[in-house]
């Protein structure tokens, strides 16, 4: 059996969009642990009507509930902003069986828009209004900064949950947006909204734990005992190379509590990070008790393929590549790049998942739906 393995040498470091250069690409040579008996799609998630489209929807299970969290959220009713354009937004449910469908609940803002879950600080607030519109006070109109959302986890000790987002300047313009680093919401109560605490007193962005200079540690985000495992996957060309964090989960905010996978142990440096395995930018990894692994789903880059890797540990070794199913994207062109498993619809422990992928719906530009991928699994015959 033969472990995941490096390219020949690290070349550079860190660049400015926190990319990783690397000679070679991350080979793995162990079969995954799991097959596939069939996959087959089981309708579309239903949403509001005030949705026109969004993207993203990973979840979790907080407080009881299924929460949906999403990117860039498109509104048919503006805020008391004028805006119908959110850089975030999230939806829930109580039921937690895909059998039938799933709906969800969206919660709504003052003015009858969807909710942001992430608000913007003051600052960023104030750096929107003076973007907004057409002419603008200030060029490129329409640019923003938007916090994106990854998967939640519930931290049942401290009775929160921690929301991993990466905080992006964007304008106007296909691709046209970059990242400026990655930090950690904190939820403590489900009737009020997350808190993005401040953990850099004094910089430019102080609610931020890595810079734009570095590694988004929330790609993927997993909780094992009270050990958070946060990776951390950056483009290499057209590969993502998939770093690995650790740390307390009472220390998440406190940069200095993070350790990080060297290929052998766990270093403070984060520089002698290496890469686990490759995947993409957007990326769900979970424990599976039916096939007693970890498993890490995605969209393959530039692909409407979704895969799946297998591996004992969050460090690894991670297998190769199974194919779980090729998205439908209703014709209309482009590539998905945002599936993501639902763990808490899984049936028999996982060896039934339910994986969604956002596509275009024909309503308009921005319209867009979540269509609902039933997977079986089975345990590999030897």
């Amino acid at each position: 059996m033969g472990a995941c393995r490096r390219g020949d040498k690290a070349a550079g470091g860190f660049g400015a969009l926190g990319v990783v250069l690397l000679v070679g690409a991350l080979a793995c040579g162990t079969p995954p642990a799991a097959q596939v008996q069939s996959a087959t799609e089981a309708g579309t998630v239903a949403q509001s009507t005030l949705i026109i489209g969004r993207d993203g929807g990973r979840s979790g299970l907080l407080w009881g509930l299924s929460v949906w969290l999403f990117g860039d959220t498109f509104s048919s009713v503006p805020d008391a902003e004028g805006q119908t354009l959110h850089g975030n937004s999230f939806a829930f449910t109580s039921v937690l069986s895909a059998d039938g469908g799933i709906a969800l609940t969206e919660r709504t803002d003052a003015s009858g828009a969807p909710s942001y879950l992430l608000a913007p600080t003051d600052d960023e607030a104030a750096f929107i209004a003076e973007h907004q519109g057409n002419p603008c006070a200030e060029q490129p109109c329409g640019a923003r900064y938007a916090a994106w959302p990854g998967a939640p986890l519930f931290d049942a000790a401290r009775n929160r949950a921690l929301i991993p987002y990466g905080l992006v300047w964007a304008a106007p313009g296909d691709f046209n947006f970059y990242s400026v680093g990655q930090s950690f919401a904190v939820w403590t109560d489900f009737s009020s909204l997350p808190e993005r605490p401040v953990v850099a007193p004094g910089a430019a962005f102080p609610t931020l734990l890595f810079s734009q200079d570095e590694p988004g540690f929330g790609s993927a985000v997993a909780i094992d005992d009270d050990t958070l495992y946060a990776f951390a996957c950056v483009q290499d060309s057209v590969t993502f190379h998939c770093l690995v964090g650790q740390v307390d989960l009472a220390s998440v905010l406190d940069r200095s509590a993070w350790r990080y996978w060297d290929g052998a142990e766990w270093s403070s440096s984060l520089a002698s990070a290496r890469p686990v395995f490759d995947a993409s930018s957007i990326v769900s990894v979970q424990f599976n008790t039916y096939l007693g692994v970890w498993t890490a789903v995605y969209s393959a880059p530039l692909s409407n393929d979704v895969k799946l890797r297998t591996a004992p540990a969050p460090v690894g070794p991670w297998s190769d590549e199974l194919h779980l199913f090729t998205a439908d994207r209703n014709g209309m062109g482009g590539t998905s790049y945002d599936a993501a498993p639902h763990l808490e619809f899984a049936e028999n422990g996982g060896q039934v998942l339910y994986v969604t992928y956002s596509r275009p719906n024909g309503n308009g530009p921005f319209g867009d739906e979540f269509a609902l991928e039933r997977v079986a699994l089975a345990k590999p015959s030897h």
